[in-house]
Formats: C-alpha cells, structure tokens, sequence
C-alpha cells in the first residue's frame, strides 16, 4: 500500500492547548503508518525528510506565525517528502508518534526560549470602556476588547512577562498607576462615518518607541486579520511617558457589520490576541 502524507496540522490560535504547556504543534497525518524520517538541524532551523511517502497536498510555504515558528515549507521529490520548519529563535523539539488511521507524527516545538525575551517585562493591556455602542447587533465594544486582553495575557503569562489589564480611560492608564509599563496597549473600536470595515493601530505622534511598535503591530495583525488594513494614525496621549511604548489598537470598526461579526468570533479574536502577542515580542527583541 502506497503512505501519503494527507494532512498537516497547523493550529496557530492563540486558544492552542499546546501552547498552555509552553509548545507549539506541528502535526503530519499519514494514510498507513509513519513513514522512517530523519531530523537535521540548520543553524536555529530544523530540516524533517519521511523517506518512501507520497505528498497528497500541494507543495509551498504555510506560515505559522506563533512567534516562535514563523513558517514550514514542503516539498517532494523522488517518494520522500521534505519539511523545513522556520524559527524566530533557537530551540529545541519533541516527537510524538500516534499509531492508526490516520497515523500521526507530532512534532512539538519548546517555546520557553522566548522567556529570554519577555520575563520580567511589564505590559499593560487596556481594553477601554464604553457606555454606549453603535453595533449593529448591540455588541458593547469593551466584551470583546476584553476577551482579546485576556487571550493575549494568557501568551504573555506563560513566558513570565508582568501583564496587567486595566480598564480605565488613557490618561488614567498612565500616570495614576503604580504599574508602569514598558508597553501600554489600548483596545478599543472606533465609529466611522465612511462605510469602513478593518483595523487600525494609533500611536503617539511624539514617541517613537510608540509608533515602531504600532509598525510592527500594524504588520502583524495584517498577517492574521482578514479585514483591510486601513493604517497607522498619529495621535497625542497626555501624560504618557516617553520611556513607555504606548498605542492604541482598533480590532474592528464598531458601526460595521461584517466587523461586528468577527468581533463576536471566538477564532478572529484569538486571532488578534496572538497577532498583538507577536508583535509585542517582536519590539521587545
């Protein structure tokens, strides 16, 4: 009987179950039985050949993006299929092979170097308040902005950053508190009068620590989010301070229906919670 590779598994939310355990998963299914394979290392990448397989799956690059893994391509040639797996930073993996139909070679990926990064460093995620809404199905803005919060302080927690969230207005945010951030993310929606659907990250026109983060935040939810991007904005924040990278992030526009339908989506929010993550961790190396 002819082994294919079928499937590769690639859960990059930020809801992953591998993820609580400081792992991320990269999952190939086979038709019979896991094929022999060997796994190179090169430089801080890793290089997986399954000898006698065919691919049932078309051939390119698959981004992952979960900060530690940024993409896999694959390859076949001659029956053996090819992996290499693309990583942000240097790390080590663990194999789990699962006898049956299909058979399944999981191959996890230690995200605890990432802790190099991120321990110790002090975040404040904001997801603002508001009385009123201009859903269109009455969603108040702050449900969501909290629950994107709570997702990417989870990640962040993980890897021993100091998360704190903190659901007060922007001012307030910065000079009332005792926690002084290294990074002050704002989540909120925004009301247009242009018929606009898509995101937005704001930064503070006088800090540029504040807008290289909303760059890097702007891309990265760009690669998650499947709204348009409609762009960095200057803004003032008073009474922030200029040691602290401070931005404000519109996940959706709240008088718009297609974005209150993934503002409301569980996998969209999960979404822009790694999106933020990744680009936090980004700017913070």
């Amino acid at each position: 009987m002819i082994n294919v590779l079928t499937n590769v598994r690639l859960d990059t939310k930020a809801g992953n179950p591998c993820i609580k355990d400081n792992k991320s998963l990269i999952g190939f299914d086979f038709s019979s039985v896991i094929p022999e394979y060997e796994i190179k290392k090169e430089g801080k990448n890793y290089k997986i050949r399954f000898h006698d397989v065919l691919l049932n799956m078309p051939s390119g690059s698959y981004a992952i993006d979960d900060g530690i893994i940024n993409k896999i391509f694959i390859s076949s040639n001659d029956n053996n299929v090819e992996v290499k797996i693309d990583l942000s930073t240097e790390t080590s993996y663990e194999i789990e092979s699962i006898d049956g139909i299909p058979a399944k070679l999981n191959f996890f990926v230690d995200r605890t170097p990432l802790k190099n990064i991120l321990k110790g460093k002090k975040i404040i995620l904001n997801p603002v308040y508001k009385k009123t809404t201009k859903s269109p199905t009455n969603l108040s803005s702050h449900i969501p902005m909290m629950d994107i919060s709570k997702k990417t302080k989870e990640l962040l927690t993980l890897l021993e950053a100091d998360v704190l969230i903190s659901m007060i207005n922007y001012s307030e945010n910065i000079s009332n508190g005792d926690f002084k951030g290294d990074v002050i993310i704002n989540l909120t929606t925004e009301i247009s009068t242009k018929n606009e659907s898509g995101f937005k990250v704001y930064y503070d026109k006088d800090n540029e620590k504040s807008k290289k983060l909303a760059e890097l935040l702007n891309k990265s939810i760009e690669r998650k989010s499947p709204l348009d991007n409609l762009g960095m904005h200057p803004t003032k924040y008073n009474g922030t301070r200029k040691d602290a990278a401070t931005v404000t992030v519109i996940p959706g526009i709240e008088n718009s229906r297609l974005d209150d339908a993934h503002l409301r989506d569980i996998d969209y929010k999960s979404k822009i919670a790694l999106a933020i993550f990744n680009g936090i961790l980004t700017y913070l190396q």
